[in-house]
């Protein structure tokens, strides 16, 4: 049952009238008269003694009248306190984000944007791809930086920001001369799959070879500079982004691909909640700054 209902039935009865109650209540009399209707339907009580001098409650109206008070009371509580988490939730932001990405990107974006909305409290979680677009989903992530995989974007908004080349990652003395890492040369080689879920960006680089790449693919779980320095020690090859090394001080030689790979990221948002301000301010903030970054090139 609606409170709403409920607190009309308690105004007529308090005012005696259903004209009154529909003018302190912002019905019409015939919207208010049906409602009543809708509420003794509902309970299967006479709530209302309906007279040429208006209106009163009945017998069980007036046994039921301090438990709809109450009713009335708990759920003009619980509106408050709904409105209430909702501005606790429009101050805070939850972002999800590769950790290259927390590393070169989110101190700008984050300086941008608490700039304009200082009251904020902004928390940054690292995962795979495919938890992080989940999570966004779920609402667990207000927000989540990621690449480009449309059959995980359902119910989610895409805001691409930059492409990202992908390089073949080599110790720094490789038995290879050349400016470009033809990708079929990573079969039969030892390969280190980065971890959090890298292989979506990965493995389509190599299915859509001729015959495809079959490396002997060990996979790992470790952060950035960690596989590098495997990489470093000889102990195999991997392929991993322009921004991922971007600013490491690595000992290795690193090379586009043959053909060129590349990875789409961007931002997804919940359709449901893109309107929200602070989800909007948030993508006003990263679409500028990223922009900014790499003027000249396209997202």
């Amino acid at each position: 049952m609606e409170s709403k209902k409920i607190k009309a039935l308690l105004a007529a009865a308090e005012t005696g009238s259903l004209t009154a109650a529909a003018a302190q209540l912002g019905y019409t009399q015939a919207g208010l008269t049906q409602m009543m209707n809708s509420v003794e339907n509902e309970l299967g009580l006479r709530m209302l003694v309906r007279g040429k001098h208006g209106v009163r409650l009945s017998d069980a109206g007036q046994s039921l009248l301090e438990p709809m008070r109450a009713f009335v009371a708990a759920a003009e509580e619980l509106e408050r306190g709904v409105e209430r988490q909702r501005e606790e939730d429009r101050s805070a932001i939850r972002i999800g984000a590769y950790a290259s990405i927390s590393r070169q990107w989110l101190p700008a974006i984050l300086s941008e944007f608490l700039r304009e909305n200082p009251d904020v409290d902004a928390s940054i979680s690292v995962g795979s791809i495919a938890q992080m677009y989940q999570s966004v989903k779920n609402e667990e992530l207000d927000c989540a930086f990621v690449s480009c995989h449309p059959r995980l974007m359902s119910g989610l908004i895409w805001h691409p920001l930059h492409v990202d080349e992908l390089l073949a990652v080599l110790p720094p003395d490789p038995p290879f001369e050349g400016e470009r890492f033809p990708v079929e040369r990573f079969s039969g080689a030892e390969f280190l799959m980065p971890s959090l879920g890298f292989d979506m960006d990965i493995d389509p680089l190599f299915s859509a070879a001729t015959p495809p790449v079959t490396p002997r693919t060990r996979y790992t779980n470790m952060d950035d500079a960690a596989l590098i320095s495997m990489i470093e020690h000889g102990l195999g090859l991997t392929i991993l982004s322009r921004l991922i090394l971007q600013g490491l001080s690595v000992n290795v030689k690193a090379l586009p691909l043959e053909p060129r790979g590349y990875r789409s990221l961007g931002l997804v948002v919940s359709a449901k909640r893109q309107s929200e301000y602070i989800l909007r301010s948030f993508v006003r903030s990263t679409r500028a700054t990223i922009g900014a970054m790499y003027e000249g090139e396209s997202a």
